[in-house]
């Protein structure tokens, strides 16, 4: 017969091995045996645990506790059943007692001050490092973090005060100088280049110049300060440093990506994930940079990479990347499922669960009204409005929220549809019940596709949609001279990520459209006088429609747009009021153009109006400026 060690030991091989019915039946009999023995009532809790029944672990371990309060890992095994109960308030004690115990578990209270500030609790994590730097009032790091946690609980004198002490602790430790210069960065307080996170950078790399950490630093700063040639510069010394310094090879990519220099981004990213291809954040940037260099089957493999690595921890970028991808490549069941995804991710994490109605999942709502909102950018709101006459032709009472500026077009095109201006918070007709006319549920306008799709799991929109304003519309073609043809153009958006891509220079695309008998009519937001005025002195017919503000009149803009013959614009808010408006248009598509103009084809399912007009190569527009020059030449006659 085994002893009660010989058995516990069997136990524990058992439990190893994920064996727990076998591991517990054990431990249960020792238990049976030496009701009291601490480390089969310590294992027992560790499997119970495991197993999901996290009150009887803890009563368990809070037994060999009692027992044996001298063995850290019983005090850690604790703590831990506790966080994941949704006790972290009480999962500290045991914690500290662990570190008091064992030096060494500082490293756990730490992990756990992180967690807390990563859930957006500060206070826990400010008290948990307080505790911590009370056990080992000397380590620089645990101030460094102590110091980013004050700042996220916003006491910024006692995280200076915190930052100070650092300094005196190590004033020559570049490390040192790099940790506390990063933890003002993640803590969004560094103030630019010049800022005190830049000074500490500086001053570390003054210490040891060959320090690659303190480079990545000043990248990043010169990043958030939109210097992208200086975050390239600096990433790229730092990597002179240490070649294989995956992260800065991740962040030069991510700033070669805003620089348009997309071949060279992807280089780069591939680089970081050969050096660390286990890291689901590089993982994901390399399927971004993949999507951006017009590669979806290999962007939707490496983000089901990095989802797998990541598990349920994150990389929300994957999951839309994932989606993008597949919408992209035409799988549309599958991609419009993925899209739902965009909820974890920002912009549209940030006004998920806006309204109180439940989810519509397409079933009937016995007469009742559906409120639609837009959560997206103004194209995206006129894309998806097309779909809203569907809706009301199967009798769907609607209610559309939607950018304020877009109110007087939406209002006037979708007479059935009260439409109702965005704004915060949300407008209390939409938020209070109405006995009389109640809101049965609610739908962000761009999940609609997944529930209108065609049997090619694409929904035909009803373009054209969208009424312009007749009496302007009458007035602007009345400044046009008869016989002469009006073009409009659009050349430029200010997209953070995509912008540079996409823009076309205006005097390119000007000298493209130039022929006698042809009147370009700028669409273009921005103040741009200066270089019409230089077309318009070599001739060119060139002049922007009187007395609409591009920007902010986006119901001048239809009425401009719709009194035009021909629209060539770049993937922009012009383009889908076009469409919208079914005006003849050619859209300037990017080598790797946006998800919804699919790929490789000349229509669009959304517009039929509008041809596409795609790069075959990044940065050559020659080809769709050719295109629409064609188009032009066919509606001049020649």
């Amino acid at each position: 017969m085994a002893t009660v060690q010989e058995a516990l030991l069997i136990a524990f091989d058992l439990h190893q091995d994920r064996r727990l019915d076998e591991a517990d039946a054990i431990y249960r009999q020792i238990l049976d045996a030496v009701p009291g023995h601490v480390m089969a009532l310590h294992l027992r809790g560790v499997l119970l645990g495991q197993s999901g029944r996290l009150d009887e672990g803890c009563d368990l371990i809070r037994q060999a506790i009692a027992g044996d309060g001298t063995r850290p890992d019983f005090h850690t095994n604790l703590a831990g059943l506790l966080e994941a109960l949704g006790r972290p308030g009480e999962a500290l004690d045991p914690m500290v007692r662990a570190a008091t115990l064992d030096p060494t578990r500082i490293v756990q209270l730490n992990d756990f001050a992180t967690r807390r500030l990563k859930a957006g609790r500060p206070g826990e994590a400010v008290q948990a490092l307080r505790l911590a730097v009370g056990l080992h009032p000397l380590a620089v790091e645990l101030r460094c973090n102590l110091a980013e946690a004050l700042t996220a609980d916003k006491r910024f004198a006692a995280a200076a005060a915190e930052r100070r002490i650092a300094l005196l602790l190590a004033p020559g430790d570049a490390e040192a100088l790099r940790l506390l210069g990063e933890r003002l960065l993640q803590a969004d307080r560094q103030g630019g280049p010049g800022g005190e996170a830049g000074r500490l950078l500086r001053r570390a790399l003054r210490l040891d110049p060959l320090h690659h950490g303190a480079w990545n630093g000043i990248g990043r700063l010169h990043k958030d300060a939109g210097g992208l040639a200086d975050a390239r510069q600096a990433y790229e010394r730092g990597l002179a440093v240490d070649p294989a310094a995956a992260e800065l090879w991740n962040n030069r990519s991510n700033v070669l990506k805003g620089l348009d220099d997309l071949d060279a981004a992807l280089t780069s990213q591939i680089r970081a994930a050969a050096l660390r291809p286990g890291e689901a954040g590089i993982r994901s940037n390399l399927a971004d940079a993949l999507l951006l260099a017009g590669q979806p089957e290999d962007a939707l493999a490496n983000a089901q990479a990095a989802l797998a690595l990541a598990g349920d921890l994150g990389v929300g970028d994957s999951r839309l990347i994932r989606a993008m991808a597949l919408l992209s490549m035409s799988r549309f069941d599958e991609g419009w499922a993925a899209w739902e995804d965009r909820w974890t991710v920002p912009p549209w994490s940030f006004v998920a669960g806006r309204f109180p109605q439940p989810a519509w999942t397409g079933r009937p709502l016995g007469g009742n009204r559906l409120l639609v909102w837009g959560e997206q950018g103004v194209g995206d709101e006129i894309q998806f409005a097309g779909l809203l006459p569907l809706l009301v032709r199967a009798g769907v009472r609607c209610l559309l929220e939607c950018e304020p500026r877009l109110v007087p077009l939406f209002a006037r095109s979708l007479p059935e549809v009260e439409v109702v201006a965005r704004r915060s918070p949300a407008d209390p007709r939409l938020t209070q019940p109405d006995i009389a006319a109640p809101i049965a549920a609610q739908i962000p306008a761009g999940s609609l596709p997944r529930l209108l799709a065609g049997a090619d799991g694409v929904p035909r929109s009803a373009a054209p949609y969208l009424l312009p304003d007749a009496a302007r519309v009458a007035s602007l073609r009345a400044a046009v001279p008869v016989g002469t043809l009006a073009v409009g153009i659009a050349w430029h958006t200010v997209n953070p990520k995509y912008g540079r891509g996409r823009n076309i220079p205006l005097r390119e695309l000007a000298h493209a459209l130039h022929r006698p008998g042809v009147r370009l009519v700028v669409l273009q937001y921005g103040d741009w006088a200066q270089e019409i005025a230089a077309l318009a002195a070599e001739g060119i017919d060139i002049g922007a429609p009187p007395g609409i503000d591009l920007r902010s009149d986006l119901d001048g803009l239809a009425a401009a747009i719709a009194a035009t013959d021909l629209v060539v614009s770049i993937a922009n808010v012009t383009v889908h009021l076009a469409g919208a408006l079914g005006r003849p248009t050619c859209a300037l598509l990017s080598h790797a153009a946006d998800w919804r103009w699919l790929r490789g084809r000349t229509d669009t399912p959304w517009y039929p109006t509008v041809t596409l007009c795609r790069q075959l190569a990044p940065k050559d527009w020659s080809v769709p400026l050719r295109l629409a020059r064609e188009r032009l030449d066919g509606l001049a006659g020649g």
